[in-house]
């Protein structure tokens, strides 16, 4: 995949110093895992995963305000500009997740972070997806049948069919939708539009042209060969994977959002 209308072109010439990047989602379920385990396959590379996500999930468990939050956020990717653990160092990101999202970017400007957008504009599908997930990982009874409940990999069964709950999909949808133009704009008014842009429909058509494009921008030196390792837990015709379909298309077309069916 090609650096898209908001991304530089990158060099023909492979970087051969350290480099430092991060992938960044509004929130998530845009195919971020399927991405990070192309990286991670390939030498000198490794992706920390949601950092941010976990520091911010215990401190909160822990009761610690947000300010305390932050500085642990800060602290985190301050040490790891000053140490990062491998030739290339990367770092997967929700955006929903960082406490002082401007500070935080500017940081990453600051120290020479290549920044990858992993978005999806479909952002009822993202709802539905979000739900679906959300299901798996409360559901003890049936987890078991996947390594992770946020991620299908190939050998793993589909997730079943179920009913969703259509006011929390489409306030889902709502906040993604928000998350998604709230991100964008941060980070043009940081990084200008020296960053690549993955929109999840691309990358699911042609999964190995779009992970090639994120090692090309990274300028890191593409594998001869690139594993699918994840599938979609969520079919593209919703009423595959939704048991009340027709109340939900119904509510979602009232609520104006017919056109992400």
């Amino acid at each position: 995949m090609q650096p898209g209308e908001t991304a530089e072109m990158v060099s023909d010439e492979l970087d051969t110093a350290p480099s430092k990047f991060a992938l960044m989602m509004p929130w998530g379920r845009v195919g971020s895992n399927l991405v990070v385990s192309a990286l991670n396959a390939a030498p000198g590379i490794r992706v920390l995963n949601e950092p941010t996500t976990v520091i911010r999930s215990k401190g909160q468990s822990a009761g610690l305000t947000l300010n305390d939050i932050a500085d642990q956020q800060n602290e985190h990717l301050e040490e790891f500009i000053q140490n990062p653990p491998d030739h290339t160092a990367g770092l997967k990101l929700a955006y929903q997740s960082i406490v002082q999202k401007t500070a935080y970017l500017e940081k990453m400007a600051k120290a020479d972070f290549k920044l990858v957008l992993m978005v999806r504009k479909n952002f009822l599908k993202c709802a539905i997806s979000q739900v679906r997930a959300l299901d798996r990982a409360q559901n003890k009874a049936k987890s078991d049948q996947w390594a992770s409940p946020w991620a299908v990999k190939m050998n793993e069964p589909k997730p079943e069919a179920t009913e969703i709950d259509i006011e929390k999909a489409i306030k889902l949808s709502d906040r993604f939708e928000a998350l998604h133009y709230e991100m964008l704009g941060r980070v043009n008014a940081v990084f200008g539009k020296n960053y690549l842009h993955v929109e999840y429909g691309e990358l699911v058509e042609d999964p190995e042209k779009g992970i090639r494009g994120v090692f090309s921008f990274l300028s890191r030196e593409e594998p001869e060969s690139i594993k699918i390792s994840h599938r979609k837990a969520t079919s593209d015709r919703l009423q595959d994977d939704i048991l009340n379909y027709d109340a939900f298309a119904a509510a979602i077309r009232d609520a104006g959002k017919a056109a992400y069916l």
